[in-house]
């Protein structure tokens, strides 16, 4: 019994793993079998494709199909939304410092003070806790104490006067932070500061309007509303961590030097 295989057929079989020993003369078909609708998948496609396209005779590129839909117009350029310019930086750091309020300042060592000696002007950064509770006491508390140890050891007591203004961090800018370079400016017209000594990295940050560390803004003279500024630890900050009091020592120094 002989097995009437075309060509289509062998290719089949040897495509399941069927081998045919058979010589592919012997079985040839004298006609070739009419393709079935798998050989026809190709002129579907093509089909399909020029249902999208049409081929330009000229030139032979492809081009949209003018039934399809198409593409909705670009709004007018008066109508197209403009984005707002990104801040700069100076107003981020404005926001900053919006964050933070100046309290009522007062004057230390009344009974040593002297009209002939260097005028100094304290900002403090104190826990806003500490000014909502009444009067701030700048000497309460262990931090209180390490502040005046500091100040008598820069012998500020004899100075000529020491005047010491609080400042606090918000948890939100409002109308009453709002006008703290104000507050400031008018704090300095009115004493008159030979130097002043900024104590905390989050006000010095506010009040010089950078983002640079501590590190980077102690050592040297800054300007605050015109009067020449030095910036420090916090006494809270020291309480933590002892070991930097010598280097606060070192800023109290270069502050004596400026004053002298």
């Amino acid at each position: 019994m002989s097995l009437d295989l075309d060509k289509r057929q062998r290719a089949m079989l040897r495509e399941m793993g069927v081998r045919v020993w058979q010589p592919a003369t012997a079985f040839a078909s004298p006609a070739p079998a009419a393709p079935e609708a798998a050989v026809a998948e190709p002129e579907v496609a093509i089909d399909v494709v020029a249902a999208r396209a049409h081929v330009t005779p000229a030139t032979g590129h492809f081009s949209e199909n003018k039934a399809l839909p198409e593409r909705p117009p670009a709004p007018p350029a008066s109508v197209r939304p403009v984005l707002a310019p990104a801040p700069a930086p100076e107003a981020r750091a404005d926001r900053g410092a919006a964050a933070w309020r100046v309290g009522e300042a007062r004057t230390l060592y009344t009974e040593a003070s002297r009209a002939e000696g260097a005028r100094w002007l304290v900002l403090a950064e104190t826990p806003a806790a500490a000014l909502q509770a009444g009067p701030f006491q700048p000497f309460e508390g262990e931090a209180g104490k390490l502040l005046d140890n500091m100040l008598r050891a820069a012998r500020l007591h004899k100075a000529g006067s020491v005047l010491l203004a609080p400042l606090a961090r918000l948890a939100a800018s409002g109308p009453e932070a709002a006008g703290l370079s104000a507050a400031l400016s008018a704090l300095v017209a009115s004493a008159q500061p030979d130097v002043v000594l900024v104590m905390g990295r989050l006000a010095a940050q506010a009040l010089l309007q950078s983002n640079a560390p501590l590190g980077k803004l102690r050592g040297q003279v800054h300007r605050l509303h015109g009067a020449k500024t030095i910036v420090t630890y916090d006494t809270n900050y020291l309480l933590r961590n002892p070991a930097d009091k010598a280097r606060a020592w070192d800023d109290l120094c270069l502050a004596m030097s400026l004053g002298a």
